[in-house]
């Protein structure tokens, strides 16, 4: 049980990760319905979405999109953690301040030709890097502030997000039994998997006095 103050950061936090998570799946869904002549979300990857083109027009909604969930899912980190553990969980905010800053790069510097052929795609791909490598290692971090079945689900999220990371990683050199996409996605879904799951955890406590 928590206190009513640290019950109203905890209701904070939930809605910051409830709100990125719905609204990068929500506007990613919709410039992907866009994107022209079809977008496979199993072989095209995200980042395609986000290139200002005639093949996505909405490319500015998924930009939107990935600052939308960098700076919440920052801003729900440091409520929580005012919430359940104050003073406690530094490494826990650093990865949430990678996983914002990862993916503001990623917004504002896009993957495809152009970037590569003005020497600006190795900011794309270290954003990237922040993004997902952060986003999934603050899960893992973040699961010592829960406890119970929380934690336990927060770590294979996390593990599972970093694994498909490397397989990606992998992916890109060779070829294998999934296509890319599908890689690149669950090492992104689980951010965002953890960030619903994580909200419905936190608005079912009950404050005490």
């Amino acid at each position: 049980m928590i206190t009513k103050r640290r019950h109203s950061y905890a209701v904070g936090a939930a809605v910051a990760w409830l709100s990125a998570g719905l609204a990068y799946l929500t506007l990613e869904a919709v410039a992907a319905a866009a994107f022209r002549p079809h977008y496979s979300y199993a072989r095209d990857l995200i980042s395609d979405l986000g290139i200002p083109s005639d093949d996505s027009p909405l490319a500015w909604l998924m930009n939107t999109a990935f600052c939308l969930q960098g700076t919440l899912f920052l801003v729900g980190a440091i409520l929580s953690v005012r919430a359940v553990a104050p003073r406690k969980e530094g490494l826990f905010l650093t990865l949430a301040a990678a996983n914002a800053v990862g993916n503001l790069l990623i917004a504002a510097f896009h993957s495809g030709p152009a970037t590569r052929a003005d020497g600006t795609a190795w900011v794309h791909a270290i954003g990237a890097v922040l993004a997902i490598v952060g986003g999934n290692a603050a899960i893992l971090a973040g699961s010592r502030i829960l406890s119970g079945w929380h934690r336990k689900v927060s770590v294979a999220l996390g593990a599972f997000g970093l694994l498909s990371f490397v397989l990606f990683g992998i992916e890109l050199k060779a070829s294998s039994a999934l296509p890319l996409g599908v890689w690149e996605r669950c090492s992104v879904y689980s951010i965002t998997a953890w960030q619903l799951f994580t909200a419905a955890w936190l608005l079912s406590r009950r404050p005490t006095l």
